[in-house]
This record gives structure tokens, sequence and C-alpha cells, in this order.
């Protein structure tokens, strides 16, 4: 018998993945077409919950020095979020006269 795509939904159905928008953030997501009921993708909704938390109350780190380079670290809870370990490639750009842009490949 074939694998059925989706997620069952309380009502008995098979929910179909999808996404939504939370906050501005397109997540995963699975939604049941007959009873309406949508479910989130776990991680998502707790990046979701991170990234409002940090934008009410900003993370402060200070700026070192490591041999000729400045260096920024980056706290455990938002690598563990992003899936951020030693050896990815990260991307740096100038985003304003003030900030900074890293983007992590994934």
């Amino acid at each position: 018998m074939p694998k059925k795509k989706g997620m069952e939904c309380v009502c008995g159905e098979i929910a179909k993945e999808s996404h939504t928008n939370i906050e501005g953030y397109k997540v995963r997501s699975w939604k049941c077409k007959k009873c309406g009921e949508e479910y989130i993708d776990s991680s998502d909704a707790e990046f979701v919950l991170l990234a409002s938390k940090t934008r009410k109350n900003p993370i402060k780190a200070r700026v070192g020095v490591l041999g000729e380079s400045y260096i920024i670290r980056i706290p455990k809870e938002i690598a563990e979020i992003m899936h951020i370990a030693k050896g990815k490639v990260a991307k740096i750009t100038l985003a304003g006269p003030n900030d900074i842009l890293i983007t992590v490949e994934s």
C-alpha cells in the first residue's frame, strides 16, 4: 500500500503539506481540507518565537579580536535553531550604515 503524504488530522482525514505566514515568516504546516485544522511545524514555530523575542529584546554581544580579525559570538540557542555548525559557510554583507547581514548556507 502506498504511503500517504501528509499528517493525520484529529477529524481522521489526512492534512496536506502547506505553508503559512506567522509574523512575516513562511513556516511549514499541514492543513486539513475537511475541518480546516492547521498544524505548524514545531522547529519553524520555535524559530519564529526566538525571532520575535530577539526583535523585542535584542541579544547583546561584545566585539572581540582573534588574531587580526574581529569576532562576534553567536549564542548557542540561535546556532541550534538555525543549524549553524563549525565548517558551515557564512556570507557577510553590509545592509546599512550600522547593519551587518550574515547568511549561513544550509
